[in-house]
């Protein structure tokens, strides 16, 4: 990672991720990444960042962040995004501060338009250029978006996302008209026929939206390579959760891990700091009373800060849109440790706060080697914290994008420590419910932690509501079928999620692979994953038994206990060979052929119905008449 303070005729290339920090009114830090993908030949998606030098300049003209993605029908869509991305720089410098943003948007979108347009009627035997483009102006404390195409621009705030574009596709179109929902529209062909583009005709058209933004904010542009392989839920926690330069590294890994077909780009721009335009003058009143109090939106701690005169801060180790997470000494027990602090701002959220207590309350009563430690506070717990311990080393996630299989030793000891902790947690009454190798840690004296219990269950406590797929829900790739019909799911649901981390570690490849989440979750519903043998040869027929054990669609037919699994583990002599594998039911394909051809047919039935009408009308007109 290579740190660079901002200057006037930077670009932001693509493929590498460069922090910009932005001093006065917004201050921001912006990662890009993009890839051409696993099956096309070129990228032809383009991202670019620009900000002023100067300070003075910065704080009347603001930055600007832009994504743009190829038309590749066109054969030279890599020319026009870079195009398109560099015109809009070029004409934002251009154009004067003291212009409105919104007619600032317009000069951008005209520009790039017609630098693409020009160019093919300069040339009639080059082929056309076309692309998406969805342009952010950061200025003051708003944020101006401007778009066309299908690329879009999300807000995640507070632990929930916002697709704050609409998709100028025949899809997009169709879900407008309640004609196709969103899963469907990720899944159908229609989804790169662009009902509008920049570079097609002379004149343009835009969306525009303002948005007001605030401390903490994470805005990500994205093209569809990305967002059509994983669910909103899924972009939400991978921006709230991760440490911001490995945001878009993940979700760029996790898209191709899923079989995307496209370029994907991913560009974050985090709201480090929004300040006051102004500094309010104190109520007189207040002042009389000796009662003024400065506000200010920096709460962070800082290194050598000490918590309840027991925790000093040593150093921060990551931040999430909710809390951050510090490492810090315990002055009492003399050792260092972990804290997780939320923001202030949610402290007072009583949604948040009951979820914050439950992981405290269940991290508490876990006392297992193969569980991330929770230690008790201070009893003079001046705000709301956990204090848990501190652990170096890498996820079991990372580890797997490297080692692709494992050995099945290897697989088969992680496994069985895992599951040894799971029947700790399952006898106390906590089910994890997402179980997952990211939430696994492999620190460096080669011991392991289950980590995150964000969303885990006690069945003794007070029951919490989620709707919807979200963070809340699990995570498709690892998901039972019983979460993905909605059911909470229990001891069971966890084994099921372990059987599917089993199986890619021995196999180098996922129990189930589409073309977007929805399926995904469809076929482990409708059908079993392909036998682990037939991936990997070289998986012993006792792995393989155990695995389509735990991983059985209904839960009456797994192991009933994480114990049970371990023992199998363990001593594979054990295993019971029953001939699981011959008796896989292959998934029922999941079609959206007949929804995307809806629009077609409505289209063309729409007017022979309203014909039929008016020639039934005049019928009645002339008999009455008669």
């Amino acid at each position: 990672m290579q740190v660079f303070q901002s200057t006037a005729n930077r670009r932001l290339p693509i493929g590498r991720r460069f922090p910009y920090s932005l001093p006065l009114l917004m201050e921001l830090k912006v990662f890009t990444l993009s890839s051409k993908g696993p099956v096309r030949p070129k990228n032809e998606d383009y991202a670019g960042f620009w900000e002023p030098e100067e300070v003075d300049e910065r704080h009347t003209r603001g930055s600007i962040a832009i994504i743009a993605d190829g038309v590749g029908g066109h054969g030279r869509g890599d020319i026009a995004s870079r195009l398109a991305v560099e015109t809009a720089i070029r004409k934002f410098q251009e154009c004067s501060p003291d212009m409105a943003a919104k007619a600032i948007l317009r000069e951008i979108f005209f520009a790039a338009n017609m630098s693409l347009y020009d160019s093919h009627q300069n040339d009639r035997h080059a082929t056309r250029m076309a692309t998406t483009m969805n342009v952010c102006i950061f200025k003051g404390r708003d944020v101006h978006v401007g778009h066309v195409g299908d690329s879009r621009l999300y807000l995640v705030r507070q632990e929930e996302i916002k697709k704050l574009t609409a998709d100028h596709s025949m899809t997009g179109l169709q879900i407008k008209l309640r004609l196709m929902t969103e899963m469907e529209a990720r899944a159908s062909h229609l989804r790169s026929m662009l009902t509008r583009s920049v570079g097609v005709e002379p004149i343009i058209r835009f969306d525009y939206k303002r948005v007001v933004a605030m401390q903490h904010d994470r805005f990500l542009q994205c093209t569809d390579g990305l967002y059509c392989f994983m669910n909103d839920g899924e972009i939400a926690e991978g921006v709230d959760r991760l440490n911001l330069d490995e945001i878009c590294p993940y979700l760029v890994n996790l898209a191709e891990r899923r079989g995307t077909d496209d370029n994907l780009t991913a560009q974050l721009i985090h709201v480090d700091r929004v300040t006051p335009l102004k500094k309010e003058k104190p109520l007189s009143i207040l002042t009389a009373a000796g009662k003024v109090v400065e506000v200010t939106d920096q709460n962070e701690l800082v290194p050598g800060q000490v918590v309840d005169d027991r925790y000093r801060i040593d150093t921060k180790v990551s931040r999430s849109g909710m809390a951050t997470i510090y490492r810090a000494f315990d002055t009492k027990e003399n050792h260092s440790v972990a804290m997780k602090i939320p923001h202030m701002q949610y402290e007072s959220d009583v949604g948040f706060f009951s979820r914050f207590e439950r992981e405290a309350d269940i991290g508490r009563i876990l006392d297992h080697p193969n569980i991330l430690k929770f230690y008790e506070p201070d009893p003079k717990q001046s705000r709301p914290y956990i204090v848990m311990e501190f652990l170096e080393g890498r996820t079991l996630a990372q580890v797997m994008n490297e080692v692709k299989p494992f050995p099945i030793d290897d697989a088969l000891q992680i496994t069985a420590r895992i599951a040894d902790a799971l029947s700790h947690m399952h006898a106390k009454g906590v089910v994890h419910r997402d179980l997952k190798p990211q939430n696994i840690m492999i620190c460096k004296d080669g011991s392991l932690r289950i980590m995150d219990f964000g969303i885990a269950r006690a069945t003794d406590m007070r029951r919490l509501t989620f709707v919807g797929f979200t963070p809340a829900m699990g995570t498709p790739d690892y998901m039972a079928p019983e979460q993905v019909k909605g059911k909470r799911g229990d001891a069971r649901t966890d084994i099921y999620s372990l059987g599917a981390m089993l199986y890619e570690m021995v196999t180098g490849a996922l129990p189930f692979e589409a073309e977007n989440p929805f399926m995904v979750m469809n076929a482990r519903v409708t059908g079993d994953p392909k036998a682990p043998r037939d991936v990997n040869p070289k998986v012993p027929p006792e792995v393989e038994e155990l695995i389509l054990h735990a991983m059985e669609r209904d839960p009456r037919k797994r192991y009933q206990s994480a114990k049970d699994m371990k023992e199998q583990l363990e001593d594979l002599s054990l295993v019971q060979l029953t001939g699981r594998s011959r008796h896989l039911r292959v998934p029922r394909v999941w079609s959206a052929r007949w929804h995307s051809s809806r629009l077609v047919i409505l289209s063309a039935l729409t007017p022979i119905v309203i014909f039929g009408l008016m020639f039934l009308l005049t019928r009645c007109h002339h008999v009455h008449h008669h």
